[in-house]
Parts: C-alpha cells; structure tokens; sequence
C-alpha cells in the first residue's frame, strides 16, 4: 500500500502543471473560434447524444457560445489574458506551495468545476469554467496578500476582496433573477476546492491576528502600584502624584486631589 501512495505521490507530483493547463485551454479556445464552436460546451443534447467526452474539455473551453459568435477581437484578448493568467498565477502558487499540493488544488478544482458545469444544465448553478481562474486569483490573494502581481502596484489582498465582492454581487442578481438559493450553492460548489485547501490558512491568519492585537494591548498596559479610586490615576499617567489611603474607607487609595474630596464608603 505504501508502495502504490509513493507511486502515486510521483505521479502526480509533475511540475508546471498550471503552464499545462494553460496550453490545453489556449488550444481547445483556439479550435472552438477558428473550427467548432460547440467543442467544450455542455448541453443536454450533447450528454444525452452520448458525447460524454465533451464534457471532460468543458474545463478547457474558455470562451462562451455568445462570445465565440460575436465575431470581434475581444475573444481573442481574453483568450490570451486567461492563458497568461493562469500561467504565471499558477507558477507563482506552485513554487509556494509545492508541485503535490498545488497538482491536487488544480485537479480537484478541474473535477468540481465540471461535475458542477454538468448539473447546471438541469439546475440553475452557474457553475462556469472561469471560476478556475477566479479561485487562482483568490488564492493567491489568500497565499500572498501583499504581493504586487500586475503592473499597477496593487497588492493581491485589495485585488482578492475586489473580486470576491464582485462575484457575490453577481450572484445576487442570479439569485433574484431565479428567485432561488440554488446560485448561491453553485459558487459554494464552485469554491469548494478553494475552501477545502485554503480554510485553514484564512481562519488561521485570523488566529494570528487576534493573538498579535492581544500580545500588543499587553504590552502596552503599564504596570502600576497606585491608582485612585475615583478619576483612575497612576503614578504612569503623573509621576509628581501623591496617593494616600483614606481611614475611613475600607481599602481604597485615592489621589491627593481626591483624598479629602470624595464619598466615603
């Protein structure tokens, strides 16, 4: 058993996977524009038809039916910003978290994202091939927050919560439109793969940031022996303040300006 694991770890532990998943999406894009646009995308007819093999380039096929049709020059600078995107965004997450588990995000990201492509020809899920590369943007975002990745110096953790606001509130329209959860259980669905690799590294980095707050409040507090009873002052806030106990209160201390000036209990 041990065995088999090591020769599976091997296998799947390949690098550049992302650079190849790349080439696979610019050239079935590039068929879809230039000889068919049907290749890649799921219909019902199509799976009922018995060309289940379509459904397995569905994560390969960048582009939209609509957009492929339009007939201008913007497919082809998506077709080439996706390709790049996911290219670099990939290599940079493959050299921080290793070949093995940055191979097993990206599968396990290809798999849901076609299972959930499948069932939103009968529901409406809105489970969409570019959600692969919004989940790479959003975990870089998470890996990297303060990396500078595009040209305009804007860190990756503004890029990530621009993204993941956009997204919902494009979901909501769905949502409203269908009058129905079911859009929010395909982003769910969607970022499934992104929550099962990344959770811990959010809830985590929340962690870190509450025990850094409370180390710093600590640290700030003075240690004091004085303080009166009444307006809370310490030899820390003036050192030139006398502070005395009162005779007739029960182990209270009070400032010179409040020792013959308070109630006594």
């Amino acid at each position: 058993m041990r065995r088999l694991r090591n020769q599976f770890i091997d296998i799947i532990s390949f690098q550049n996977a992302a650079g190849y998943f790349a080439a696979i999406t610019f050239f079935v894009s590039l068929f879809s524009l230039l000889i068919d646009p049907k290749i890649g995308v799921l219909t019902s007819d199509m799976l009922d038809g018995g060309r289940w093999w379509n459904a397995g380039l569905f994560v390969f096929h960048l582009l939209s039916p609509a957009e492929i049709q339009a007939g201008t020059f913007m497919p082809w600078i998506f077709l080439i910003f996706y390709t790049y995107l996911v290219f670099s965004v990939g290599k940079i997450l493959e050299e921080d978290m290793g070949s093995l588990r940055f191979n097993l995000f990206l599968f396990s990201l290809m798999f849901l994202i076609t299972i959930g492509g499948v069932l939103s020809l009968y529901y409406p899920l809105f489970v969409e091939t570019k959600m692969i590369y919004d989940c790479l943007l959003l975990a870089l975002a998470i890996r990297m927050p303060n990396l500078e990745f595009f040209i305009i110096p804007i860190r990756m953790k503004w890029i990530g919560i621009a993204l993941f606001v956009y997204l919902f509130w494009e979901r909501g329209d769905e949502v409203r439109m269908f009058n129905s959860g079911l859009p929010w259980a395909g982003l769910f669905f969607g970022f499934s793969s992104l929550i099962l690799f990344f959770g811990r590294d959010i809830l985590g980095s929340k962690i870190r940031e509450h025990k850094t707050s409370t180390w710093k409040a600590k640290q700030s507090e003075v240690f004091t022996i004085h303080k009166c009873y009444v307006c809370g002052a310490t030899e820390a806030t003036d050192p030139l303040l006398e502070f005395r106990y009162c005779v007739d209160c029960e182990d209270k201390e009070y400032c010179e300006n409040h020792l013959h000036n308070h109630a006594h209990s």
